[in-house]
């Protein structure tokens, strides 16, 4: 019988996205511009999947992402092969909603659960979709739920007067049961330690994986991670084109009709 991981998983499968989030948790968290994340092709997500197999785990839910996973030209075959496997009991994709062809459409109907992130920009993308047709079209076969992000935190910056330490870190810290992550060389308990590639627990024994996701001790890295961070507000690290790619994530919306 296969064991149940609880908790959400993370999948990254691009390191490129058409906004460009200053702080973003994965492709800037540092605000240094260094992008630590790789790319998944098709094949590499069979390799995780197997892994999955290969020791009877089962995940509660799995997050594709980025990223921008609605630009990665082999979505719909991830999606179709994750689905065939039965490995995950809820499979979700968080996406900026700005890059809604009649493909990707075609692709998100397959999915159990649609995260759309909501940004700061002059028209509010979530009444923009709440008033078109897609969206009413997509709930006849997705849940869709709204992630609003007017603020970014500061990574391994602290807010003054707050205490911290790696026992309080650990405990406040939202991500060690809601962004882990499954990759190639093995399972992370939240996105800065895969960003860092850090406290890794590789796929050698079902034992340890288990004890790994659900072991409440602290990793080495909770040091160094403050919890809760500084937060600022949202900004672009390119706002033209950013803008550009908005409006015409708008009117991919406003041009749908059913398929």
């Amino acid at each position: 019988m296969k064991h149940l991981l609880a908790g959400s998983f993370d999948l990254h499968i691009i390191n490129t996205c058409n906004l460009h989030c200053k702080g973003c948790v994965v492709l800037d968290y540092r605000q240094e511009g260094i992008v630590t994340n790789t790319k998944y092709e098709l094949n590499d997500v069979k390799v995780v999947m197997k892994k999955l197999q290969r020791f009877d785990l089962r995940l509660s839910e799995l997050k594709i992402l980025g990223g921008e996973p609605t630009l990665h030209k082999q979505l719909n075959e991830i999606i179709d092969y994750i689905k065939d496997t039965n490995l995950v009991d809820t499979l979700t994709l968080v996406t900026n909603g700005l890059n809604f062809t009649d493909k990707i459409i075609k692709s998100l109907r397959k999915l159990d659960r649609l995260v759309i992130s909501i940004y700061p920009f002059e028209q509010d993308l979530e009444s923009v979709l709440k008033n078109s047709l897609l969206y009413y079209d997509l709930l006849q076969d997705v849940n869709i739920e709204f992630w609003r992000y007017e603020t970014f935190e500061l990574y391994g910056h602290q807010i003054p007067e707050v205490e911290y330490s790696q026992r309080l870190n650990w405990d406040r810290c939202y991500q060690k049961d809601t962004c882990r992550v499954v990759s190639k060389e093995g399972l992370y308990r939240c996105t800065n330690t895969y960003s860092e590639k850090k406290d890794l627990c590789k796929w050698d024994d079902k034992k340890k994986i288990i004890e790994f996701i659900e072991s409440d001790v602290p990793l080495s890295h909770c040091k160094e991670c403050p919890t809760p961070a500084l937060e600022v507000d949202y900004e672009s690290n390119n706002l033209p084109v950013d803008i550009d790619n908005f409006k015409r994530g708008v009117r991919l919306i406003n041009d749908y009709s059913k398929i």
